[in-house]
């Protein structure tokens, strides 16, 4: 059953990670246009760190014993950096 957790953990941490690389680089984009440099750092900085955290929690998932409140905690933090930076998340 455990493997079946944690296939299932991975997977929604997978279809995070592509939505960190897609909609939320299209936001960061739209951010730099609009705002000042150090926000746009600041912003960038948050990306590069949810974009790193998503790898770390699978290799944790399978390779060490983790509480799944990460994952919540990562959801989190997707939330808040969709009402701080990348709200505009358009192509054009």
């Amino acid at each position: 059953m455990q493997v079946v957790i944690n296939i299932i953990a991975s997977l929604f941490l997978f279809f995070c990670l592509i939505w960190t690389l897609l909609p939320w680089a299209f936001g960061i984009q739209n951010y730099a246009k609009s705002h000042g440099k150090l926000l746009v750092v600041i912003a960038r900085a948050s990306w590069l760190g949810l974009l790193l955290s998503h790898p770390l929690l699978i290799y944790l998932i399978w390779f060490e014993n983790i509480s799944y409140w990460l994952i919540l905690a990562l959801v989190i933090a997707h939330l808040v950096f969709c009402i701080f930076f990348a709200r505009d998340v358009g192509t054009g």
